[in-house]
């Protein structure tokens, strides 16, 4: 690989990693409003939106920044042990890649086009992987802090509506950039 792509990818890890994480943080400053289980699952989880633009835009290099952002925010952040960090980590990068596998395979295509139906596809497929794998995962961790099966329901929501929310800041920046350039 020549030094410029790996420099490019290396861009698209930490440009991931950082907005995961300030995501992250804003999402837990919102807690108290939105929060189902502190740290874990809230109604609105903004970093969602990261999971299913990065692996469209950036593929592996992004999916490798949101896995580093939210493995930091799990570890040093929240202060979970390495092995439940690394766990989730995995569950939430696993969630994003079978989501965009599945979708490229129900379409028959090698790499899918950013649409919007695309996205929305991708949402839908990966909120039901994200909370069915944290799920298995903490379960087979042993994980105890207080999960109910109906909660999980509420992760999927939590994360539709943080891709929601973001799509629609983020519409609404586009827009007033562009009305300031003209």
């Amino acid at each position: 690989m020549r030094p410029q792509r790996v420099l490019q990818e290396l861009q698209w890890v930490a440009g991931f990693a950082a907005a995961f994480m300030l995501l992250h943080w804003l999402t837990m400053q919102a807690g108290p409003l939105f929060d189902i289980i502190p740290g874990s699952i809230s109604l609105i989880y903004l970093p969602a939106f990261l999971r299913v633009v990065s692996i469209m835009v950036a593929g592996s290099s992004g999916v490798v920044g949101i896995g580093l952002g939210g493995f930091l925010m799990s570890w040093a952040y929240h202060d979970r042990p390495l092995l439940v960090s690394l766990a989730e980590t995995t569950a939430a990068c696993l969630a994003i890649v079978l989501a965009h596998a599945a979708l490229r395979q129900a379409i028959g295509v090698a790499r899918l086009p950013i649409t919007f139906w695309n996205l929305i596809a991708m949402t839908g497929i990966y909120c039901a992987c994200n909370a069915v794998i944290h799920g298995l995962m903490w379960g087979l961790l042993d994980v105890d802090f207080g999960l109910a099966p109906w909660q999980l329901s509420l992760m999927m929501v939590g994360d539709l509506l943080g891709v929601v929310t973001m799509f629609l800041i983020s519409r609404i920046v586009i827009r007033r950039a562009r009305q300031l350039s003209l």
